[in-house]
């Protein structure tokens, strides 16, 4: 999960010397100096995120700009391709201008994309805030992320996966693969209970349905509110799966907004929520032809389960040293009571 925030300060100076010799040896231009420093942006858990801007660069990198660095250089691949795969398709991301290994300088892969000016939706809301903007932000945010998720939908599947398949990713790329990872990574850990899930998942997988390109992680803090609309940004987790993939991810995260709150207003919150997870499912029936099957009760309980071993599988790896603001340390429990509840599209 990653949300992208604008940040203040400046990078170290072995960061920006480290990423001007990317740049520089990318381009072939050894001239290259920065116009504007790089600064950090925050919110991310899984990748560092520079902003910054070049000085009398090629056209192509004539603008403000942003390097993600993923330290697994496989998943930083992965990611790049996909992105600059449904861009291409029309999806509302940023444009992809480089992608580059280099482990050894700044510690993984380097994707230098175009910086969007704007804001996620809940960006500055604290929680005071987010349920005083609450009659606003129930109608809005379904309706967006509904929006973006039945575009992405639409895309043909079937030239992002051979594009992956070509790499020879270790990455998972379909969603019953990374139930398989995710069972690996749960015995490597000695969690049978987990280890047990992914079994019960793969045994019980559904068949047949709609394959599309799916993005998994869709919630308000992976949406950027720009100039010219909504781009979806981080496609850590993107796969070609059923659309459910994605959908029941969301619907999770909308009826279970991981938010810090006192009990009480949690409790408030609570019908709000489940309406606003309605509201997308709804919006998101209106707007796709084939929602009927992208919304299948039996498609929408396994991802659910498959989302919730993730979550549960992510989180035995943090050793006891949780990260601060985590949305996973709401979401645990409940990814535990759905792994607990029996199978079945009511669950």
């Amino acid at each position: 999960m990653l949300s992208v925030v604008a940040g203040s300060g400046t990078t170290d100076a072995d960061t920006n010397r480290l990423l001007l010799g990317v740049l520089r040896r990318s381009t072939g231009r050894a001239d290259l100096a920065f116009g504007d420093p790089p600064s950090p942006i925050s919110g991310g858990f899984d990748a560092r995120l520079l902003r910054f801007r070049l000085e009398s660069p090629p056209p192509d990198l004539d603008r403000e700009l942003v390097a993600r660095i993923v330290a697994r250089s496989p998943l930083g691949r992965f990611e790049a391709e996909v992105q600059r795969r449904v861009a291409d398709a029309g999806v509302p991301t940023p444009v992809v201008r480089l992608a580059v290994d280099d482990p050894d300088g700044l510690g993984g892969f380097v994707i230098v994309m175009d910086h969007v000016p704007g804001r996620p939706p809940l960006a500055g809301l604290g929680p005071a805030a987010v349920l005083g903007n609450l009659p606003r932000l129930t109608r809005q945010l379904p309706d967006q992320l509904a929006s973006v998720a039945g575009r992405l939908h639409a895309v043909d599947p079937a030239p992002v996966e051979r594009a992956l398949r070509s790499e020879g990713t270790e990455v998972p790329i379909t969603a019953v693969e990374l139930a398989e990872h995710l069972s690996a990574a749960a015995e490597d850990r000695g969690r049978g209970d987990l280890v047990g899930a992914g079994g019960d998942l793969l045994r019980h997988r559904p068949d047949g349905g709609t394959r599309a390109v799916t993005h998994g992680d869709l919630h308000p803090f992976n949406l950027i509110d720009g100039p010219d609309g909504t781009v979806l940004i981080d496609w850590t987790l993107a796969a070609i799966a059923h659309p459910a993939f994605t959908l029941a991810f969301t619907q999770l995260v909308l009826a279970h907004p991981p938010i810090a709150l006192p009990a009480p207003a949690r409790t408030a919150l609570g019908p709000i929520a489940r309406a606003m997870a309605r509201r997308f499912t709804t919006t998101y029936r209106t707007l796709c032809p084939d929602a009927d099957d992208h919304l299948d009760p039996t498609q929408l309980d396994w991802h659910r389960r498959l989302h919730a071993l993730r979550i549960l599988v992510e989180m035995s790896g943090w050793d006891g040293d949780a990260p601060v603001g985590h949305p996973w340390l709401i979401l645990g429990p409940i990814a535990r009571q759905i792994l607990d509840r029996p199978r079945g599209p009511s669950s």
